[in-house]
This record gives C-alpha cells, sequence and structure tokens, in this order.
C-alpha cells in the first residue's frame, strides 16, 4: 500500500512546511548577510577614503618638500654663482660693495653680507661692519658648507639667511656669502598649494617653533606648538627622533587630525599637514544615513515578509482546519479530492463515517458532550488511520476518509478497528453511553475513469444501507 504522506500532496498548512520556514530562515539570514556586508562596506569604503586621503597628503607633501628644495637651492645656487666670481675672497670692503650693493633685491634677497674668517660681518647695503665672531650664527656659518638658518624676527619683518662657502685659491676657508630672504616667500611657496578639507600645513623646528603656521602670530610670538594644552604632538617628535617621515594621529585642542609629517634632512625641519578627522567624515557621512536606511528598509521588509507569511498561514490554517476536532476541514477535503480526480495509477478508496444516535446525544446530555463525542471520534480516525490516509470532518458528525491503496479488505478491517476503538474510550465518558458508527466504502480501481464525484456518492449512498440496516436490526 502507497504512504498517504508520499502520495497526496496537500494543500493544508496545519503546520508551517519546511519550505515556508526554509524561506522564513533564507529572509533572517539574507537579513543578517545584507547588514554584516552593509557595514563591513561602509566600513572598507570609509577606510578606502582614509587611505586615498592619506596618499594625497603623502602626494602633497612630497611636492612642498621638492618645492621647498627647489627654493632654496635656487637661493644657493645665487650666492655659490657670487661666491665663485673671480678672485671675491680678494676684493676690500669698497670692491665688494661696488659689486653686490644694489643687487640684492635683483637677486631674490633682502641683503646680502659678507662673513669673514676673522669673525667680521659686512653688511654692504648698510655699508656696516659688525663684530659676531662670539654669535652662535658665526660658529654655524664657518662650520657649514652650507647653513640656512632659523627665522630672524625684527619689529619690520622675518627673514631668514642662507650661506655659503668662500675659498681662496689655496682651497681655504676665508668666508661666508649669506642672503637674507623673506620669510613670506617661504609662506607664498606653502599657501600656492591648497590644502584640501580645510587642512593646517606647519614648517616647524626641532624646538617645535613655528617656521610656517597657519596664524602668522604663531610665529611672531615664537610659540612652541609642544606647549600646548590639550594636545598630543608625539607623532612631530617621533619624526624628529627617527629623522624620517611619519603619518598617524595628531590631537589639537582635543581634536583629532589625520597627519602626515615630512623629515627635511639638510635642516632638521619637519612638514606637518592634518586634517581634522571630523572633516574627513564629514563628506562619508551620508554613506552611514544610507546604511542605517538600507538596513532599516530591509528590516521592515523582512518584518512584513513574516507578518504576512504569518498572516497567510494562520488564514490557511483556519480555512484547512476544522476549529473542533482539529482533523482536516471540508474545503481541504475537496481539495485533496481535485488533486486525485486525475490519479488513475492507484486505487482510491473513499470512506464516510457517520455517529449512531448523535442527535440523542446533544438532547440528553448537552452539546458540549456532544462535542467531546465529536473530538474522540476525530482522534480515533486519526489514530487508526494514520499513514493509511487521510481524515477530514465534512460538517455535523459526518467524516470522510480518502485512502489511496487501500483494498477492500484492508478498508474492511480498518473500519472494525474504529469501532473497537470507539467502545474502549466510550469507557472515559462519565455516562453509560457506547460510541459507535456507520460507515459505508466505495473505491476506484486503478485505471477506472469514474469520476472521484460518482465514487463519493456511492460511498455516502453506501453509509446510509449501513445505518438504515443497523436500526432494522435493532
Amino acid at each position: 500500500m502507497i504512504s498517504m504522506k508520499k502520495k497526496i500532496k496537500s494543500n493544508r498548512i496545519s503546520y508551517l512546511k519546511p519550505i515556508d520556514a526554509m524561506i522564513l530562515i533564507a529572509l533572517f539570514v539574507m537579513f543578517i548577510m545584507l547588514t554584516i556586508g552593509l557595514s563591513v562596506g561602509t566600513y572598507q569604503y570609509k577606510e578606502n577614503q582614509v587611505l586615498l586621503i592619506k596618499d594625497c597628503m603623502n602626494i602633497f607633501s612630497d611636492n612642498q618638500k621638492v618645492q621647498f628644495q627647489q627654493f632654496i637651492d635656487s637661493k644657493v645656487a645665487v650666492l655659490e654663482g657670487l661666491a665663485q666670481y673671480p678672485d671675491i675672497y680678494r676684493m676690500d670692503e669698497e670692491q665688494q660693495e661696488k659689486f653686490i650693493k644694489g643687487r640684492s633685491k635683483k637677486l631674490g634677497f633682502h641683503h646680502i653680507f659678507v662673513m669673514r674668517a676673522e669673525g667680521t660681518g659686512y653688511y654692504i647695503d648698510e655699508g656696516v661692519i659688525r663684530e659676531q665672531g662670539d654669535e652662535p650664527f658665526y660658529q654655524s656659518v664657518m662650520e657649514n658648507e652650507i647653513y640656512i638658518t632659523e627665522p630672524f624676527y625684527s619689529p619690520e619683518h622675518i627673514t631668514m639667511t642662507v650661506s655659503v662657502s668662500i675659498y681662496d685659491k689655496f682651497k681655504r676657508k676665508v668666508g661666508a656669502l649669506c642672503g637674507a630672504f623673506e620669510l613670506t616667500e617661504i609662506e607664498k611657496l606653502f599657501a600656492q598649494n591648497e590644502m584640501f578639507l580645510g587642512g593646517k600645513l606647519w614648517l616647524i623646528n626641532r624646538e617645535g617653533k613655528y617656521i610656517v603656521a597657519d596664524d602668522i602670530h604663531k610665529i611672531y610670538s615664537k610659540e612652541v606648538i609642544y606647549d600646548a594644552a590639550d594636545a598630543d604632538y608625539s607623532l612631530i617628535r617621533a619624526a624628529f627622533e627617527q629623522r624620517t617621515d611619519v603619518e598617524g594621529v595628531l590631537i589639537q585642542n582635543g581634536e583629532e587630525y589625520i597627519t602626515n609629517v615630512t623629515y627635511l634632512a639638510g635642516y632638521d625641519w619637519v612638514i606637518v599637514q592634518c586634517v581634522e578627522e571630523s572633516a574627513v567624515y564629514k563628506d562619508l557621512r551620508y554613506i552611514d544615513w544610507w546604511n542605517y536606511f538600507s538596513i532599516g528598509l530591509i528590516c521592515i521588509i523582512i518584518i512584513g515578509v513574516v507578518r504576512i507569511t504569518l498572516y497567510w498561514y494562520q488564514s490557511v490554517r483556519e480555512v484547512n482546519i476544522d476549529t473542533l476536532t482539529k482533523s482536516n476541514s471540508r474545503i481541504y477535503m475537496q481539495n485533496l479530492l481535485e488533486q486525485l480526480e486525475r490519479d488513475y495509477k492507484h486505487d482510491i478508496a473513499l470512506i464516510y463515517f457517520d455517529l449512531n444516535k448523535f442527535k440523542y446525544v446533544n438532547d440528553t446530555f448537552g452539546h458540549d458532550e456532544g462535542d467531546r463525542i465529536l473530538c474522540i471520534f476525530a482522534e480515533v480516525l486519526e489514530e487508526v488511520f494514520r499513514k493509511r490516509g487521510c481524515v477530514g470532518r465534512l460538517g455535523g458528525d459526518e467524516f470522510l476518509v480518502v485512502g489511496v491503496g487501500l483494498t477492500q479488505d484492508e478498508v474492511l478491517k480498518l473500519c472494525h478497528a474504529v469501532e473497537e476503538h470507539l467502545v474502549e474510550r466510550s469507557g472515559e465518558l462519565a455516562y453509560e453511553y457506547v460510541i459507535s458508527t456507520s460507515y459505508g466504502f466505495a473505491i476506484r480501481e486503478k485505471g477506472s475513469q469514474l469520476l472521484i464525484e460518482d465514487i463519493l456518492s456511492q460511498a455516502d449512498e453506501n453509509m446510509y444501507r449501513f445505518k438504515e440496516a443497523g436500526k432494522q436490526l435493532k
């Protein structure tokens, strides 16, 4: 005999089908995956944007470094050209004055002067000779082939000095040719490349003083960047200690900055460029909002799908399940018979059951007891025909069992089992009453073209014949 579970594709949703459960699980998994995917994607995108900004900062710093070096090289080249002028080291003050005076501006300097080995400095444009042998400046000029000073502050302006060595014919250093230029030239050099996202650009010496700053007062007041409160400039210190370029996070006024520090080896200075993190992520906030919106939308869709699925499940269950006996409903049985209409490969048995004297029970013991007997009857049918047939309540005390592949002998055996079980279950009643049933069945043999409706009518007629025969015997 063919199992009803394998043969009949039920339309009933008395329980959530595996496919429905799989769909719900898939939706939740999809939700989780999409949420994780959006979060990871957003994080990666933001990280890529930060990396892109860091790359741009590196390129910017390299350009600034090259431009600064080219600027200094141009100043040095001019002075070296003058220092190599034939016999310049042999000129006296009058000759030097005649040769250089008035050319400072044309040569790109504020003023040019000669520092001699004996410790005097001849400021040609002013016509002044100063004793400077004890000054650190003199020591540095004489000890270095090329030397660049820190900014020199005066009430009118800030200047920096570049010096190149002067040698005599015996290749002995006899002094240095020095050229002072306005610090504003370096500021203009840095300003011509505008920082992106409102970033800051500084040129700082080892002591932490500003050579170029976003605020000119920091330079005039000789402010030291390390003295700032609520700040962390360890990144700048690291660049000086390691004498190399570094990047990371700098904190100023409690705000974090994505920072690139470029070390200028020949000068022991650093170019610092930093962009406030909030400015970087400001343009990325829309991604977060889109992420939140997408997750919220997915969540709403998931909730909607679940609610619709549960509503559909509940609605179909109410249609397909008899609310009293929990057996299949009349609608379900009708759908089942429609499925079996064109099944000509198997024997199809339709068995009608009807309780005897059910009206008597309702009238004598009350409808509650009648409902209890109906539930017992349904439980017996389900127990006996489990895996052998599909049980449904058609209405009142009438039940239909549909079996595929059942023979006449098997049907009779199962019907007798129903009668025996009903007698046993009658002992559960609080009053003396034996539950009994009348039944009738008809079988459409495989290959038969008879309509299921005709077989159903025949089973119904056989059931009434059985009931009438029982009445006559009594």
